[in-house]
Parts: C-alpha cells; structure tokens; sequence
C-alpha cells in the first residue's frame, strides 16, 4: 500500500492551456469594459458585487493610460467571481444590435397596439404583471387610445402618450 492517493487519475482532471486561460481573462476584461461605458442609473439594475461596483466607480477617476491598463486588468480579476450570465443579459438588454433588445422591443410594440385596440387586453396585462401601478398605467392606455384615429385599420400612430406607453411597456418587460 502507497502513500500515494490514486482517487484521481488523468481522466478526471481537465488541463487548460495558458493561452486559453489568457483568451478567458481577456473576455472578462472586455465585459468589465463594456460595464464602465453603462450609464451610473442603469448599472443600478445589474447584479454586481460591492466590490466591483467600487472599481467601476474607481474607474471614472483614473485618468493615467496605463493606469487605466492595469485597473483594467483588476477590473476582469474581479469579474471571476460575478455572474457573467447575468451581466451579459442586462448588457444585452442595452444593446439595440442584440437579440434580446429586439425581442424585448418587439414584445413591446404588440403589447402598445394590443392595449390601445383592445379594452381586454388591460386585464390580460394586468394578471401577467400584478405589480403595475394600476392608476397611472390606466391613464397612460386611454390618452394613447384618443390620439389614435377613429379608423380600426388605421396604424397606430406615434403620438406623444402613444410613445410614453411603449416606454412603459418596454420597462416592464426589461424588468
């Protein structure tokens, strides 16, 4: 009997090249990046940590090139132990190139022409999204319903109160 503790043997182990360590580290640091160009009362929504919000916050004092460089590189240090998933989705939801923005923004305009066509459609939303302020909501959905013109064929046209509804939709649906 060895000293030796054979529980583990190659197959067990997963080998990951330096160069492929590098490709990770410069993925997290392109994310980090990308999250200090996200505007203060947007990254509110995102799920970081104390500490990374800190370094953004650091971020915006550093006006040195390599320092920038190197607080950089901390900045994708510290994304090892957040939740990329969840940083690249809010990301995505930003972007307009992305597919969820285009979903989200799609889902947005049906719900808008199916709440200034449909009176029903007020009681449909509100069983999916119980936590809409019921007043404003209701108020914003009439005044984008008189803008519109009488004919029910007509598109829906892009009145003021229309496009604070659309806004309200697209919100709700982000959250």
């Amino acid at each position: 009997m060895s000293d030796f503790d054979d529980t583990f043997d190659d197959d067990d182990i997963e080998w990951v090249s330096k160069s492929e360590m590098k490709r990770e580290m410069h993925k997290l640091q392109a994310l980090g990046e990308r999250l200090l160009k996200v505007k203060a009362s947007q990254l509110k929504e995102f799920p970081l940590s104390d500490e990374m919000r800190s370094a953004i916050d650091e971020s915006k004092r550093i006006k040195s090139h390599e320092a920038s460089r190197r607080h950089l590189q901390y900045i994708g240090k510290i994304m090892r132990g957040e939740d990329i998933d969840a940083i690249q989705q809010c990301l995505d939801r930003l972007d307009p190139s992305s597919d969820l923005y285009l979903r989200v923004q799609n889902q947005a305009e049906s719900w808008r022409e199916k709440l200034i066509r449909d009176a029903a459609a007020e009681g449909e939303w509100f069983d999916l999204y119980p936590n809409t302020d019921r007043q404003p909501f209701r108020a914003l959905v009439r005044a984008a319903r008189k803008e519109q013109p009488q004919d029910a064929d007509a598109p829906i046209s892009g009145g003021k109160n229309s496009k604070k509804l659309l806004q309200w939709v697209r919100n709700q649906l982000a959250q």
